[in-house]
């Protein structure tokens, strides 16, 4: 995998857990009370659309939207483990791993994304399979 596409994936990665996020809360808000208790709800369409503000900026080559998105899924990341010392539950346990992943792939793109903006001056890989695989279908 080169740099390019490092780097996209992470950006995709970080758009789609926005999507996620704000899906639920509106899913929260209208029908799940179970998932408003989990801390989905307004609050969390902002989180969402922060995130994918943030997964955009990384795909269109701004690194401090990469620093953005890895300060905010460390600072999710010790969230969702100080809950879980308090609360000890499954739901947050895969909360906590899914943010600390996330975290770590962020952290390994920086080098990417740096070789990216110095060295090569390119743009992260904005190719999406599932896009290709619509157009695909669009065209047969």
């Amino acid at each position: 995998m080169n740099h390019a596409q490092r780097v996209g994936k992470v950006a995709n990665l970080v758009i789609f857990l926005g999507i996620l996020g704000i899906i639920l809360s509106i899913v929260a808000l209208t029908i799940s009370q179970g998932l408003a208790q989990r801390g989905y709800g307004f609050g969390y369409i902002m989180i969402g659309l922060f995130m994918m503000g943030l997964g955009y900026g990384i795909r269109y080559r701004y690194k401090y939207c990469l620093y953005a998105a890895m300060v905010l899924f460390l600072v999710l990341s010790c969230n969702f483990l100080f809950k879980l010392f308090v609360h000890h539950t499954s739901y947050l346990t895969l909360r906590f791993v899914l943010c600390a992943w996330v975290s770590f792939r962020l952290i390994q793109s920086i080098s990417s994304m740096q070789v990216l903006i110095i060295a090569t001056n390119t743009f992260p890989d904005r190719d999406n399979r599932f896009m290709r695989f619509l157009l695909r279908k669009k065209h047969s």
